[in-house]
């Protein structure tokens, strides 16, 4: 039975502590929770069966495989007792942040809140060395009951069923949690904005390709570059170029088939495929960089921001100072 458990963002920054001969059992998060319905109010078990649906249908992998690892993740927190010590080991952005509260979130509701500690790194665990790795070895610090607090609130606030009191904390100063707020200020960015309809990672989508044709995989890099802390994965990139072309008024053309396709991975054909295709702009995405066509409206939406479900009905929307809009104030 091992005395120490290690909770962090994923395979690769679990795989680069292995590596690197932590004495710990180690445990990735496995959720993009940026992404997809995250409602309010769910036991962990029921969270992670929404999860599991959204993920499956989402980028076609199987239900059961996604629904296994889930519950192997659960069973393992729920189980925390046999853990002296529990670590959290996560990064400063988007992806790692949202990760955070919920962890510190369920472990709460367990009762859990002695031998807690937090190790946060402004930079990506994965990509480190394992002599950098060893380094953070026993750094991290006991988790206060602020931060408990503060996390538990952000979670409340990032699954409610409208991004007010997301928008609240984002734009709370840094304290217990110093990366939180920037981070969540980030995902607020990703509703829709109040003349192009866009989100911010569209935007920037449309943007790189303003200055001419582009292959998918270096537009992948050119827009995540634009990132203070990059969240974004490879497969989720895709399904934001899937909904700006497979739409009624395509803001870009080129690509050969959606994204699904890419689900087995770069040594995919289909993946080289995707990748290696030409995008370019159309008339209406040069038209919605310049405020001038509202994908949002023309197209139609239907994608959740935690627990909001943004629609046409229920369409809330982002201003650039950072302030949002409600459907109602249209």
């Amino acid at each position: 039975m091992s005395e120490r458990l290690i909770v962090t963002n994923g395979d690769s920054t679990a795989e680069a502590l292995r590596a690197a001969g932590m004495a710990a059992e180690i445990l990735p998060w496995r959720d993009m929770l940026h992404d997809g319905p995250v409602p309010q109010g769910l036991s962990l078990e029921a969270l992670s069966e929404v999860r599991a649906r959204y993920l499956a249908e989402a980028f076609a992998i199987g239900h059961a495989e996604v629904g296994s690892e889930f519950a192997a993740r659960d069973a393992t927190i729920r189980n925390h007792a046999k853990f002296d010590r529990i670590e959290l080991w996560f990064e400063h952005d988007l992806y790692d942040q949202l990760q955070l509260i919920q962890v510190l979130d369920v472990l709460s509701g367990l009762g859990r809140s002695h031998g807690l500690f937090l190790l946060q790194a402004d930079d990506y665990l994965g990509a480190m060395s394992p002599s950098a790795l060893r380094a953070f070895d026993g750094a991290a610090q006991p988790v206060t009951p602020k931060q408990v607090e503060s996390a538990r609130s952000a979670w409340s606030a990032f699954t409610g069923a409208t991004p007010q009191a997301l928008a609240a904390v984002a734009a709370a100063k840094p304290a217990t949690l110093p990366f939180l707020p920037a981070a969540l200020h980030r995902l607020i960015a990703e509703l829709p904005d109040v003349r192009s309809g866009l989100s911010l990672t569209e935007e920037r989508i449309l943007s790189t390709l303003s200055d001419g044709a582009c292959a998918v995989g270096p537009a992948f890099k050119a827009t995540v570059d634009q990132e203070d802390a990059c969240f974004l994965g490879d497969t989720p990139f895709f399904r934001r170029l899937d909904a700006l072309t497979f739409c009624p008024t395509p803001l870009i053309s080129g690509l050969p088939f959606p994204s699904q396709r890419c689900a087995q991975g770069p040594s995919h054909p289909d993946y080289r495929a995707f990748t290696q295709s030409t995008i370019t702009l159309t008339e209406a995405g040069r038209a919605a960089l310049a405020g001038r066509f509202d994908h949002a409206r023309e197209n139609g939406v239907d994608r959740w921001l935690g627990g909001t479900h943004l629609t046409p009905q229920n369409l809330w929307r982002r201003k650039h100072d950072g302030g949002i809009v409600a459907p109602t104030l249209q």
